[in-house]
């Protein structure tokens, strides 16, 4: 019964994940490639695996009854490895007797894909489960993928050999059994069985029912103590497998006891490690023998962490034994790479010695502390410390090869203090009598203090150069350097400040004269301001306040300056002058903020006397077009209208003239104006328009006169009202009669 409902359940779970394949489908599109077939025993889709990974694979699956397929891929994204496995299970049909691996080497785990032998002989899906924790993961852990893939194979492996055995049995046991008896026949009177029997029966069936599960349980823990054990096996099979090649016994004292501790460490792990596993397993059996599963649980769990304990110490062995190598071989290569540099160093000082003539004894030093830093190292290693041998091998030979590199720089030092450094100070004397002569100072005082202290450092060069001070002569090159570079900076600003005073003392009468300038045009200005438009306080009040206080400074001080009998005593008043020159430059900053400030004060009295002028010439203009047309009479709206007009202006002009000046009222007034004037330009536009085609249409119609009256009679009217003054009338009637005689007469219209 259990069997069927796990049989529903595993059958519901496929057809879930079927549906949810069918729905993710369209992402699997970008999902990693699937293999072209199972053909082979190792499928390697990105090509990871080493050959003889594969090689050993395949040796081990192909002795074995049922068949291993494994499949590598380096990653499955973005679809994931159970995604994966199952396009693989969709694609390929799984034999009954064959179990797919899907190994992910990103993922550091795999997916298995068994056919219904494996599950008919007890291989179900908690099996496997346990066999990847127990064989799998702990390699997989460390990177060793394969190697957890084929553990885990031989596992499955001798479970289904153990499946195989006990169902053998189980056969014999029925097969030696007697028959069954049979059932014997139901008397036809039946009475009812009394209560005591009844709760006997219930007792016996729960009492039965409660062995069955706990040697149910039982076997199942004991499962677990037989997956320990043979965990305990193959960790047992790797730590005999453990060698270390024998040439390591013809090594020095030292060295042989690093490999022996080595060794003694791996002697130690099979006979105490694994001896005590053996004896927990052993204690774990006699538990679950007695029911009693929870501290048999804990003692497997116990027998579980020993092992994993086992294999780190057995890890760290290879680790230890494979720094131990890499320790030794670094040792050797760098005793002769230190020795080379050494040699190499010697030569070049010997040469350098007999080139140039003298000791050079610091160099000499720095090739003897090689011999006693040499002793050192041998010291180190006779005392088995062969890391700290290293760490001094290497600093050894990080200072050779300084050392190297210093002996190279010996010639290029030698030319710098002998020519470069000697033309440099040479040359700079030369500038320094320049500058003097030149007058930029009151003598040579003032650099002979600096080349006297640059001379002296450069004397101590040669004598630190002879006793080989390479590194501190280099500094003390920089030093000179610095201070020449400082020496001539000194001088450029005196320059510099030179040509600044000449420039000051030429720009001040100028600013000056610019300042009272200022002084005369602002103070009438700013009166004007207070009083129109009533403004007592701002930028330019507080620059024309300035004025006299700064005039007074600049002339205080050219009085001085020509006063001096020295010619350009820039030392004597250049910080008068600067600050004297700063102020003026501030003030000149200010000067065109406030100009601009005075225009913006004038702006709107400005526009408003421009608009004035502008609406007089608009006036003007309209006089004079109409003067030019000797019209017979003036109509009185038009000189209505440049009567208002004159007056609006006038109101303007007398509103500007205002003290205080208000400018919301001169505004509001010169739009009234501006209004009045544009409808005087419109309606004069309007008659003149209407007189000049008024004339061209009683010419036009003039000749039809004579033969027809009613042409004769709109002309008449056009006329009269054209000498009365009425001129749109006038047009009105000499438009009709132009336009009766398109239609009588078919006159063209212009």
């Amino acid at each position: 019964m259990t069997y069927i409902r796990i049989q529903r359940v595993s059958r519901f779970f496929i057809v879930c994940t079927m549906m949810l394949a069918a729905l993710a489908s369209p992402y699997y599109a970008l999902a990693a490639s699937l293999p072209a077939s199972l053909n082979k025993s190792v499928t390697d889709v990105d090509n990871i695996l080493k050959k003889n990974e594969e090689k050993e694979f395949t040796n081990l699956t192909s002795g074995m009854k049922q068949k291993y397929k494994l499949i590598v891929i380096a990653k499955t994204k973005p679809a994931t490895l159970e995604q994966y496995a199952q396009e693989v299970k969709n694609k390929f049909k799984i034999e009954d007797e064959t179990m797919v691996i899907v190994l992910s080497v990103e993922d550091k785990n795999m997916v298995i894909l068994s056919g219904k032998y494996f599950h008919d002989h007890g291989i179900t899906q908690e099996v496997l489960q346990r066999k990847m924790e127990y064989f799998f993961e702990p390699y997989a852990n460390q990177g060793t993928l394969m190697t957890g893939v084929m553990s885990f194979v031989g596992a499955v492996n001798d479970e289904l050999q153990a499946q195989g055995q006990k169902q053998g049995n189980e056969n014999q046991v029925v097969l030696a059994g007697a028959a069954p008896a049979p059932v014997p026949a139901v008397a036809n009177n039946v009475t009812s069985w009394p209560i005591w029997l009844l709760i006997g029966l219930v007792v016996i069936a729960v009492a039965l029912g409660g062995a069955a599960l706990a040697y149910t349980k039982r076997s199942r823990v004991l499962k677990e103590v037989d997956e320990a054990d043979e965990w305990r096996t193959k960790i047992t099979d790797q730590l005999n497998a453990f060698e270390i090649d024998s040439s390591w016994k013809k090594e020095p004292g030292r060295v042989k006891e690093k490999y022996l501790a080595i060794l003694t460490s791996l002697d130690d792990l099979k006979k105490d490690a694994i001896a005590d596993v053996e004896l927990i397993l052993v204690d774990a059996e006699e538990n679950l023998m007695k029911f009693r599963f929870k501290r048999g649980r804990e003692i497997i769990q116990e027998a579980k962490e020993k092992l994993f304990r086992i294999e780190e110490e057995y890890r760290n062995l290879h680790i230890r034994l494979d720094k131990l190598r890499e320790t030794l071989k670094d040792v050797a290569s760098l005793k002769e790479e230190t020795a080379q540099l050494h040699q190499k160093n010697e030569r070049r000082l010997d040469e350098l010695r007999i080139q140039y003539g003298v000791s050079f004894h610091a160099l000499k030093e720095q090739i003897n502390q090689f011999d006693r830093e040499s002793q050192s190292i041998r010291q180190a290693e006779e005392k088995g410390n062969f890391e700290e041998a290293h760490t001094h091998l290497q600093s050894l030979a990080d200072g050779q090869q300084n050392l190297m590199e210093l002996l190279q720089k010996v010639p290029l030092v030698r030319q710098t203090i002998v020519k470069e450094l000697d033309q440099e100070v040479r040359q700079l004397d030369e500038d320094a009598k320049e500058m003097v002569d030149g007058g930029y100072t009151n003598g040579e005082e003032f650099f002979t203090a600096r080349l006297v202290k640059i001379r002296g450092k450069v004397e101590k060069l040669p004598i630190m150069f002879d006793e080989g001070k390479v590194m501190e002569v280099e500094n003390l090159i920089l030093e000179v350097r610095e201070d020449i570079e400082a020496m001539y900076q000194t001088m450029e600003e005196i320059v510099t400040n030179r040509h600044q005073y000449r420039q000051y003392v030429t720009e001040l009468p100028y600013y000056l004269n610019v300042l009272k300038q200022d002084q005369d045009y602002l103070s009438n200005e700013l009166s004007d301001l207070s009083q129109r438009y009533q403004v007592e306080d701002g930028e330019a009040f507080h620059y024309y306040q300035q004025i006299p206080e700064v005039v007074a400074d600049i002339e205080n001080t050219l009085e001085q300056i020509h006063g001096s009998d020295v010619k350009e005593d820039y030392e004597r008043h250049g910080e008068t002058l600067t600050q004297v020159t700063d102020r003026v430059t501030q003030m000149m900053e200010r000067r065109e903020f406030v100009m601009k400030e005075l225009k913006d004060f004038r702006r709107g009295e400005r526009a408003a006397h421009e608009d004035v002028h502008d609406l007089r010439s608009s006036l003007a203009r309209v006089e004079q077009q109409l003067k030019r047309l000797h019209l017979p009479k003036m109509p009185y709206g038009i000189t209505s209208n440049i009567e208002l007009c004159r007056q609006a202006v006038s109101t303007v002009e007398e509103a500007l003239e205002e003290v205080p000046l208000k400018m919301q009222k001169v505004d509001h007034l010169l739009k009234e104006a501006k209004e009045q004037v544009s409808t005087l330009l419109e309606d004069g536009a309007e008659m003149i328009r209407d007189i000049r085609l008024t004339e061209d249409k009683i010419q036009r119609t003039n000749r039809f006169r004579r033969y027809d009256k009613e042409i004769a009679a709109l002309l008449q009217t056009a006329e009269a009202s054209f000498h009365n003054g009425d001129y749109r009338e006038a047009h009105e009637a000499a438009d009709q009669a132009f336009r009766l005689a398109q239609e009588k007469y078919a006159i063209e219209q212009n």
